[in-house]
């Protein structure tokens, strides 16, 4: 390995346009060739941070982040990078607001609470079961992405990377919704029904064809 090549652990993924769907519907004049600009510039944003704490003794972010927090912080980065090369859309300055992104004007200081327009990002390395925290009639972009954290030694270990990116609209009846019942503390969520992974599904803006879920039905049709 040259002196100047990074350990594979930190190295860059790319973006394939052999996995891209030019035909993905997707809202608010939103392209799929923003989409991949955004990623392209995830992929840097976390190339740079792990190679800076790599050649300074520390683990890479996914090792030091564990569980929901990597994929929250996952989720902070795209939707940022996808207001930053959108020509449409803006990141939601309300903390905690809903959706992530908002079409450009549309709402005061494009902050709201609770929107019915825009798009909600989630990043996630599950295959299915995506969960809400309410259902919500509005556009969904779901980042699925597959972090190694098993391969030894450590520096073998293949980076972070995008394996499928969907889309759709859902409304309220594709999704369940999961209350607390008596005295549980139990974090109340609503989860994705068939229905709307179907829509999910049907639409993939980019998809590794090896991470396709029921390809026969899924797959990308050239």
């Amino acid at each position: 390995m040259a002196a100047d090549t990074p350990p594979a652990y930190i190295s860059k993924p790319a973006w394939d346009d052999r996995f891209a769907n030019p035909s993905a519907v997707l809202p608010y004049g939103l392209t799929v060739a923003e989409v991949q600009l955004a990623v392209e510039a995830t992929y840097r944003f976390f190339h740079d941070l792990n190679r800076f704490l790599v050649e300074r003794g520390y683990d890479r972010l996914e090792e030091i982040l564990l569980g929901n927090a990597f994929a929250g912080f996952l989720s902070e980065v795209v939707v940022r990078e996808l207001a930053r090369h959108s020509a449409a859309l803006e990141r939601n300055a309300h903390i905690g607001g809903y959706p992530d992104l908002l079409p450009t004007g549309m709402y005061e200081r494009n902050s709201v609470l609770r929107g019915s327009e825009g798009i909600e990002i989630k990043a996630s390395k599950q295959k299915g079961g995506w969960q809400g925290h309410n259902p919500e009639s509005g556009w969904l972009m779901v980042f699925r992405y597959v972090v190694d954290k098993d391969t030894l030694p450590a520096e073998e270990r293949t980076p972070t990377q995008f394996v499928q990116i969907l889309a759709a609209r859902l409304e309220i009846e594709d999704w369940s919704f999961s209350g607390r019942v008596g005295r549980s503390r139990r974090t109340i969520t609503a989860s994705i029904t068939a229905s709307g992974m179907h829509k999910l599904r049907s639409n993939p803006v980019y998809q590794h064809p090896d991470y396709v879920v029921k390809p026969h039905l899924y797959r990308l049709k050239r």
